[in-house]
């Protein structure tokens, strides 16, 4: 990881601090977020360390969840050409998330939804799932919980969330492990570069 007082980079990827001068304008312009999609969630790394091990295939349709600013998309989209539709409840994370994905010069689809309006139609569109640091409110368990069960109902090969273990992921993993094939949790733990642990919830439709 190469860091400075603005900007970092990390797994590839430029990633500008709170200090850095565009964040500080979006959010004196008025973008501050609602729900928690304030920064970059280390749980995202971990989710990234486990697509470096396993890639995904290349031009993959890709969906990110509770996207925040993003930065698993905007991954995806660098490192494997994946078509990335990023959703998320919060329209004030928008700003950063396009800021973001032209520093690193990808491009996006961002759109606003909540998990509970995301139809079976309309998850068919795409081929993996994605979630970091996504389940933190006990009713999110229940609503990711449908979501996945929709999503593998409408085709979608494979959903992967990180979480740092927080109880509602917990709940949700194991509603997941107990009702759903092909469902497992994977624990994880990284010093370089960044340091985080949590777990992964992978779920294969096979």
């Amino acid at each position: 990881m190469t860091n400075n007082s603005t900007k970092r980079r990390v797994f590839g990827l430029q990633i500008l601090n709170s200090s850095h001068r565009d964040i500080r304008r979006l959010k004196q312009a008025g973008h501050v977020a609602e729900l928690h999609g304030n920064k970059f969630w280390n749980s995202s790394f971990l989710l990234m360390n486990h697509l470096k091990r396993h890639p995904l295939k290349k031009h993959s349709r890709v969906l990110e969840i509770g996207c925040g600013w993003g930065l698993l998309g905007i991954y995806c989209a660098r490192n494997f050409s994946a078509r990335v539709t990023a959703v998320d409840a919060d329209k004030h994370v928008f700003p950063y998330l396009k800021l973001h994905s032209e520093l690193n010069g990808v491009k996006i689809k961002a759109e606003q939804s909540s998990f509970q309006h995301l139809t079976k139609t309309w998850l068919s569109k795409f081929d993996v799932i994605l979630g970091s640091d996504i389940c933190f409110w006990d009713d999110m368990s229940i609503a990711l919980y449908n979501l996945i069960r929709r999503a593998l109902q409408a085709g979608v090969k494979q959903v992967i969330i990180s979480d740092p273990c927080r109880p509602p992921f917990t709940e949700l993993a194991s509603r997941c492990q107990e009702k759903l094939p092909n469902a497992r949790t994977v624990s994880r733990r990284m010093s370089h570069p960044v340091r985080a642990s949590g777990e992964l919830l992978i779920i294969d439709n096979r």
